[in-house]
């Protein structure tokens, strides 16, 4: 239920402040270079190894080296991160080394999960968004080719990036809302630190 006397305004600027404290940092962030701890391909080609989905230049690229439906890349997160958002990022020169199905799979190295199949738009030659809006720790995802466009043989990415958080920053806790932390945020200023408290595990789980 609502607290005593709140407003719409009041949400709106209590999640202002929520996007503000979790989020904002990220922007200036290389969540790659932060949170990830290892990555492991299927197999790759001696000119286009696996550092390159990592390298963030636009002309390089890692390729595969195996069966068709063989191919995958695996992250493997250090602990207490969460990845957010995670996208491929397509080499476009040659359509049939573009991957046309992907499936994504997290958890424990031992006990991969199944999370999402993704079909990707044939018309989709940029970034493709292949998992989002993820809210836990998972020590290991695992990306797997299932196929190609025009029945490619081996695949070919760009690169790998992510949007991605320490486990931490999104567990909420009274503290946050002291007053001090409150100054750009008035319609917060003078409520009880509790309320604020109770009224954001409320928003975040929207």
């Amino acid at each position: 239920s609502m607290p005593p006397n709140w407003s719409y305004e009041q949400d709106m600027e209590l999640g202002r402040f929520l996007y503000d404290i979790t989020e904002r940092d990220q922007h200036f962030k290389d969540c790659v270079k932060d949170h990830l701890s290892g990555i492991e391909v299927s197999s790759q080609l001696d000119d286009f190894k696996l550092s390159n989905l990592t390298d963030n230049q636009a002309d390089t690229f890692w390729e595969s080296n195996g069966s068709p439906g063989q191919h995958w890349v695996r992250l493997h997160m250090k602990k207490g991160t969460v990845i957010k958002n995670l996208w491929l990022m397509l080499n476009v020169n040659i359509n049939s080394y573009i991957p046309r199905r992907v499936a994504v799979y997290g958890g424990p190295a031992s006990r991969l999960q199944h999370l999402r199949t993704v079909l990707i738009n044939e018309s989709s030659y940029q970034d493709v968004c292949i998992l989002r809006d993820m809210k836990t720790h998972m020590p290991v995802l695992e990306i797997r080719i299932l196929e190609c466009r025009e029945q490619g043989y081996n695949v070919r990415l760009r690169g790998i990036k992510f949007k991605s958080f320490w486990e931490r920053d999104l567990n909420l806790n009274a503290d946050m809302f002291q007053t001090a932390q409150l100054v750009r945020y008035p319609l917060l200023e003078g409520v009880d630190m509790d309320v604020l408290y109770h009224r954001a595990t409320v928003i975040q789980r929207y």
